[in-house]
């Protein structure tokens, strides 16, 4: 199949090498310079699925024969990716690979697509990580869950599954709100390894931060539950662990699946790795979505508010946090929240996801 992937960074990369070893014709849509260094050394990809180097053609916009696209930027520019690429795309079905909640409504609007015909979203479940412009690599296994936005194209959804199915595992899925909810529960890993420099195999089995991780996973469930979310399953949080965090067992998915479901490799997970690269992060896409989606219900999400804080700090100041700095910071913030009134608990002061300033790299030093 004629495949066009928007943005090859970790999970983008890994998806165009795969594809192009299953023999689909992938093309790279990049900006100028990383079309210039795909072309000069090609896509390398190694890790949990093997060594791969894909000869990707490369190109600025959608080919015209391209039969899919996968849109694989990170969060904060996929409003700007869809504008740019919306009269390439065209009519084509149209697979985004974003984290977060909003993706698919979003394509909907943009693409003038109000019923949500032909928007897809692609749940990544694999670890990856971005080496380099030419080189990604799998630091574990995993899938993809593939959801669709309009009620009548399930089976385009599973047609959809089965082509990506031939370079990595990969299944429809019915439930595309529950299944994003479920994703986002992953993506709680990203903020802890974000603020203390740590891999998510040590935040989990850190002894202070694996408890904030298990309270922040509580207070997500707390506010889907409100938001009357039917978690789906997303292989590494399936149903079942989503009522163990309801019965107050947080900690045990913390420890028994999160800890080992990203591989014995340490994984960053990707808000450090945008940190290290001095990059914006995603973070007001992830922990902030569960703040946004409590203020809807008149809640208040403070264990979210801190760790957008703190990552944004970290990203400002350019250094990391001490686990006992982060834990007397959730705690205040807890406390803090806890004294306001009008609002249940978990309960969102912030309106808006705070602003992203300008960053810094961080440095080791510790606050």
């Amino acid at each position: 199949m004629r495949i066009a992937v928007i943005g090859v960074g970790a999970v983008g990369g890994a998806l165009a090498a795969l594809l192009d070893r299953a023999g689909h014709e992938v093309t790279a849509v990049v900006r100028p310079q990383t079309a210039a260094e795909l072309a000069a050394t090609g896509l390398l990809l190694t890790g949990a699925r093997g060594e791969h180097r894909a000869q990707l053609p490369v190109s600025k916009t959608v080919p015209e024969d391209a039969e899919l696209v996968l849109l694989a930027v990170r969060t904060y520019a996929t409003e700007s990716a869809l504008r740019d690429h919306a009269e390439g795309i065209e009519n084509r079905p149209v697979l985004l690979l974003q984290n977060g909640l909003a993706g698919p409504d979003l394509a909907a609007e943009l693409l003038g697509r109000p019923d949500g015909a032909g928007v897809f979203a692609g749940l990544a479940l694999f670890p990856a990580t971005r080496l380099s412009s030419t080189a990604v690599r799998l630091t574990g296994l995993g899938g993809l869950r593939v959801g669709h936005a309009h009620p009548g194209e399930q089976a385009l959804a599973a047609q959809i599954a089965t082509i990506l199915n031939s370079a990595i595992p990969s299944v429809a899925i019915s439930n595309l709100r529950g299944a994003l909810w479920s994703k986002l529960l992953v993506n709680h890993v990203n903020a802890l390894p974000a603020i203390t420099d740590l891999s998510v195999q040590a935040v989990c089995r850190h002894p202070l931060l694996r408890g904030i991780l298990a309270q922040s996973l509580t207070e997500a469930v707390r506010v889907g539950d409100a938001q009357r979310i039917r978690f789906g399953g997303v292989g590494v949080i399936e149903p079942a662990h989503v009522a163990q965090i309801r019965a107050g067992q947080a900690l045990q998915v913390v420890t028994g699946r999160l800890a080992t479901a990203f591989g014995y490799v340490p994984n960053p997970a990707s808000t450090l790795q945008s940190l290290r690269r001095g990059d914006p992060t995603e973070i007001d896409d992830l922990d902030g979505a569960v703040i946004r989606a409590a203020a809807e219900v008149r809640m208040r999400a403070p264990v979210h508010e801190a760790m957008v804080t703190l990552v944004h700090e970290v990203a400002l100041k350019g250094q990391f946090f001490s686990a006992t700095a982060v834990a007397r910071r959730v705690t205040a913030w807890i406390a803090s929240a806890s004294n306001d009134n009008g609002l249940e608990m978990p309960s969102c002061g912030h309106d808006r996801t705070p602003g992203r300033p300008a960053r810094k790299t961080p440095t080791v030093g510790r606050s």
